[in-house]
């Protein structure tokens, strides 16, 4: 990946919240030289598979790490429930006009200030 101070801001920000106080322990866990995590942390090249490595070990969401999409968090809220399951088994067997119009349904509807 090229040069990306975001992203190199990103990386220190999940460090800093993270479970490794010290970038050698960091570097250790994962394998790679302290060089390589101070390049990162200043926005430079990374490999996918450092990406990967690093976001699983700080618990960080993958698209956050890289892109900036969505949050810190996002990834640990990904599981759907039983319920929105039947409900997108439902919708595949709709026209896409009937899907369309559900959607626009839900949309028509309030969120709960619980939800917001």
């Amino acid at each position: 990946m090229t040069y990306d101070p975001a992203r190199g801001k990103r990386i220190r920000e999940a460090i800093s919240r993270g479970k490794f106080r010290k970038v050698h322990a960091l570097a250790a866990e994962l394998n790679v030289s302290v060089a390589a995590v101070s390049r990162w942390q200043n926005g430079g090249h990374t490999s996918l598979e450092s990406a990967c490595a690093l976001a699983h070990l700080l618990d960080v969401s993958l698209d956050w790490l890289l892109l900036g999409r969505g949050t810190m968090d996002g990834h640990r809220n990904s599981a759907i429930s039983a319920t929105e399951l039947l409900w997108i088994m439902a919708l595949r067997g709709r026209s896409a006009a009937a899907q369309s119009n559900l959607i626009g349904l839900l949309d028509s509807i309030p969120l709960e200030h619980s939800l917001r």
